[in-house]
């Protein structure tokens, strides 16, 4: 019996089966990132020193991180707090954030950064070095001024040097004046690409990026959790450095388009609220429902699976017929002659 309910039930079983771990590797279009943090600003409270961390120089203050001090060899970092890990075979990253450096006399800028989870976030760097824990990765934005480099962007992996970019003033932006500037910097783990944009606080973000060209960061970013974080030096001059938001996302694709239209930089602006977002993720009411469905789809599986499985063993149990004692039993009788005569019947019992 348990065998016909096998081959009666087996095509229909196979199908499920293999459409329940087709779904398991699956992801539902319009998935959130892995992990995402967003600061429209930064207010101090016990909800933002609880994800933020500020060291060296680094305070709060108007809603504003200021990094560095107006005096020589100041330095400080802002890092979030939660080690970040990189998923999947082909992880990605994208990070915003509005800045701005003032350096009259010099200085060195300030630096986003991606650095191993066990680096010395807490220890100084003597304000040099872009207040860069070691074996960062990082985008450099440098306000050094000389004739032949001027301002630019500089990428180094590992503290190795791996592109830079040309003289900033070149499309008219000048990293130290003082002027809020907004940066996109986004890496894309399946075309292997590293991109960085900047424009002013009055445009939108350019199409054509700043740095562009072709790396793998795979095993760089999946060699150990890391830390994400901006920081900035003084070195030997009075350069101040202040950042006004910040948001950051990793995801197992792509980033956001990072071909689409631009995006429009002032959602990001300080906005007067009592009680602004701070740990904020993007949500999709129909990404919702698909897995709402997804995993009731998962659930009537299981239930499927429990109940074959458990009718199969009940059905292989053998059924015996049931044997009753047997106990003999003596049976009298007498032998009874019947004579027919003139008077009718004689019966004679013997």
């Amino acid at each position: 019996m348990a065998f016909l309910v096998v081959s009666r039930y087996s095509p229909l079983f196979a199908i499920l089966f293999v459409a329940s771990l087709a779904g398991l590797h699956c992801e539902s279009p319009g998935k959130s990132p892995a992990f995402s943090f967003r600061f429209e600003r930064f207010e101090k409270n016990r909800s933002l020193d609880a994800v933020i961390a500020l060291y060296g120089d680094a305070e709060i203050s108007d809603f504003v991180v200021g990094i560095t001090r107006p005096a020589v060899f100041s330095s400080g970092r802002v890092v979030y707090r939660k080690p970040v890990r990189f998923l999947g075979r082909n992880p990605s990253f994208s990070t915003y954030f509005a800045f701005s450096v003032s350096s009259p006399d010099g200085g060195e800028g300030l630096a986003f950064f991606l650095a191993p989870s066990s680096s010395p976030v807490k220890e100084s760097t003597n304000g040099l070095h872009f207040g860069l824990p070691p074996g960062a990765t990082a985008v450099k934005f440098e306000t050094r001024t000389e004739p032949e480099t001027g301002s630019h962007i500089r990428v180094e992996v590992g503290g190795e040097i791996s592109k830079q970019s040309s003289n900033l003033s070149n499309v008219s932006l000048v990293l130290h004046g003082g002027e809020k500037v907004h940066s996109w910097v986004d890496y894309d783990g399946d075309s292997k690409r590293f991109e960085v944009r900047l424009s002013k606080s009055s445009d939108s973000r350019p199409l054509s990026p700043l740095v562009s060209y072709p790396i793998d960061l795979s095993r760089v970013l999946q060699r150990e959790e890391k830390l994400v974080g901006i920081s900035s030096s003084s070195g030997n001059s009075t350069q101040t450095s202040s950042v006004y938001s910040w948001s950051f996302a990793v995801k197992r694709g792509a980033p956001y388009s990072m071909h689409s239209e631009p995006l429009d930089p002032r959602p990001f602006v300080v906005r007067a609220r009592e009680s602004p977002p701070i740990h904020l993720r993007r949500t999709y009411p129909w990404g919702v429902f698909v897995a709402m469905v997804f995993a009731a789809a998962c659930g009537g599986l299981l239930t499927f699976f429990v109940m074959f499985v458990w009718f199969a063993l009940i059905a292989r149990r053998p059924v015996a017929p049931v044997e009753y004692p047997v106990h003999p039993v003596e049976v009298g009788y007498q032998q009874i002659e019947l004579v027919a005569g003139e008077k009718g019947v004689d019966s004679t019992k013997k």
